[in-house]
């Protein structure tokens, strides 16, 4: 992998990509390429950044939350339907 060096970083610049790459529980470096993946171009990768793809997730199901319309005899007429549709399956012995 090739290396860069950066010199001279403004101590508050530096300050805060502390506090981003602790709040994402990554380091310096990781942090950086983070962020410039992020500015240069929309190829990066959600799996690279779990915490912003953890709370991306969470959003998403609070969204839903409470999100669906209807009865709760409705709800349970369609998993009444669902056991019945059931079959027994095989016989075990254990």
């Amino acid at each position: 992998m090739l290396s860069l060096t950066l010199k001279d970083i403004p101590m508050p610049l530096m300050e805060r990509l502390r506090v981003r790459a602790a709040a994402d529980q990554r380091s310096l470096n990781r942090e950086a390429i983070w962020l410039l993946n992020l500015a240069l171009g929309p190829s990066i990768r959600a799996e690279s950044n779990p915490g912003q793809e953890r709370e991306a997730q969470l959003a998403a199901w609070r969204a839903l939350a409470g999100g669906w319309q209807g009865a709760d005899e409705a709800t349970d007429g369609l998993v009444a339907d669902i056991y019945q549709s059931r079959t027994q399956g095989r016989k075990t012995t254990f």
